[in-house]
């Protein structure tokens, strides 16, 4: 019966990702001369509804089955080092972005600018309101699917050792996350992310630590951009400008 309702867990995500489709040909459609973001813009509190909608309808499904995967029945970490765990998945979370960014782009020459993430900050910017759904309403939902549905079904099931069992769930669950992103240049970074979520579930047994890593990571990120966008451009550009002048000295040296 658990199985049952972490599938409807699965379809509820996919039916709130592609149930507004047609809604967005129709603005399409109703406005030709509208661009991308206006379209957006007009969709937007229509997928907000959804989403808040898709978000009851998870919680609920997530907490009614009576039959407990490993994690649910497992011992709890104490309140203490839940909060250490929170904080720790926090950091461990960004210095994975770090270095699977690092990897993405250096070694396997993909943009350093992320097509998904800079288009939820044009809509942050353009309809603030978007911040709750990224900073919130997204990682509570991706936490029930990824982690919950989909991660600890995988894992509980393997008749491997726990470390294997971890890697291969972790991978699948994984690579589903990034791809649901529709951002298929940073699949690595999606995909380090994603492990991070996962071992905080597993030393916790609480799948309240990977919801609040994810929240604080998004809000973490949704602030920086918001409130320290000029900063964070000139640090850019005085990089850029280091580097010039490293090419330089090298070129005369």
């Amino acid at each position: 019966m658990r199985s049952l309702y972490s599938i409807l867990i699965i379809v509820t995500f996919g039916v709130i990702q592609f149930i507004g489709v047609p809604l967005q040909i129709y603005f399409a459609i109703t406005n030709p001369d509208a661009d991308v973001m206006e379209i957006i813009q007009m969709y937007m509190p229509y997928q907000f509804g959804i989403y808040v909608f898709g978000l009851i309808v998870v919680l609920i499904l997530g907490n009614i089955h009576k039959n407990k995967n490993m994690f649910e029945l497992g011992e709890k970490s104490t309140p203490l080092m839940t909060i250490v765990w929170v904080f720790g998945g926090l950091v461990l979370a960004f210095v994975a972005q770090f270095v699977t960014a690092t990897i993405n782009i250096k070694l396997l020459g993909n943009p350093e600018e992320s097509a998904n993430t800079q288009l939820i900050m044009e809509m942050i910017t353009a309809m603030p309101y978007m911040a709750i759904f990224v900073a919130i309403i997204g990682p509570i939902i991706e936490e029930y699917v990824f982690r919950r549905a989909i991660f600890a079904e995988i894992y509980e099931r393997l008749p491997m050792n726990r470390v294997v069992s971890f890697l291969i769930a972790g991978l699948i669950s994984g690579l589903i996350f990034a791809v649901a992103h529709f951002d298929f240049t940073h699949i690595l970074v999606y995909l380090g992310m994603s492990y991070v979520f996962s071992f905080v579930y597993v030393m916790t047994n609480r799948l309240l630590v990977p919801i609040l890593v994810h929240m604080l990571m998004n809000g973490t990120v949704v602030a920086a951009q918001v409130f320290f966008k000029d900063a964070i451009e000139n640090l850019e550009q005085l990089q850029s400008n280091i580097i010039l002048i490293g090419k330089v000295i090298m070129s005369v040296f």
